[in-house]
């Protein structure tokens, strides 16, 4: 029986060009599993239902889940978690990009009890290495929706403007150090060589080794 909350949806962002990867981003691969099926298995351990939400859905034809093209392809995360939010039913959205694969189950599960308290905050967040919230990585309720979309509306497309305005609460660096000791959820993949750093971190902490059918653990 899954333990994630009601009217959590996971929404996992795959529309960007990836111009710094050379394109084709979610099919470039690490340890020789693309890297949306690395985000996708991640996902699927917090939430009981996953989206895909891509630039161009025929794109992503042969993923066996709903993908959701984006209403204003090409206009940035914020458009995107917007589309996610009006077409779907979901209460509460748990977001990752396709950019950071290697997110911890055992962090996108506690994100994820965000939906289950029973005054949900607008927005819950882990603080990253860099000292800020990760705002690809993070809770959002469905109440964020109409500053989301004013924020559009004046030509914002930054998802982190939202977050700001939001007031989000955070997960402190020791809890989430705690669930992701490696600090492998914020390894944000924009260039190939980050591709290599990746896959060197990922093979020093065991998991391409040990997730050759597919899945993921932690």
């Amino acid at each position: 029986m899954s333990l994630a909350p009601e009217g959590l949806v996971g929404v996992l962002l795959a529309g960007g060009p990836g111009r710094r990867m050379g394109g084709g981003k979610p099919w470039r691969t690490l340890g020789g599993r693309r890297l949306i099926d690395w985000a996708l298995a991640a996902l699927d351990q917090a939430c009981d239902e996953v989206v895909v939400l891509a630039a161009d859905a025929a794109e992503m034809a042969d993923l066996p889940r709903t993908v959701i093209a984006d209403r204003w392809p090409g206009q940035g995360p914020l458009a995107a978690l917007i589309t996610a939010f009006l077409d779907t039913d979901a209460r509460g959205v748990l977001l990752l990009a396709v950019d950071l694969p290697l997110a911890r189950p055992a962090l996108l599960r506690r994100l994820a009890q965000a939906q289950a308290q029973p005054r949900p905050p607008l927005a819950l967040a882990p603080i990253g290495p860099q000292g800020w919230p990760e705002y690809l990585l993070a809770y959002y309720s469905r109440a964020c929706l109409p500053l989301a979309q004013r924020l559009l509306a004046q030509g914002e497309t930054r998802v982190r403007r939202l977050l700001e305005a939001v007031h989000p609460v955070t997960l402190a660096p020791e809890e989430v150090a705690a669930l992701d000791p490696e600090g492998l959820s914020f390894l944000n993949l924009n260039y190939p060589a980050d591709l290599a750093e990746a896959e060197r971190r990922a093979r020093l902490c065991g998991l391409i080794d040990t997730i050759p059918g597919g899945s993921v653990s932690n």
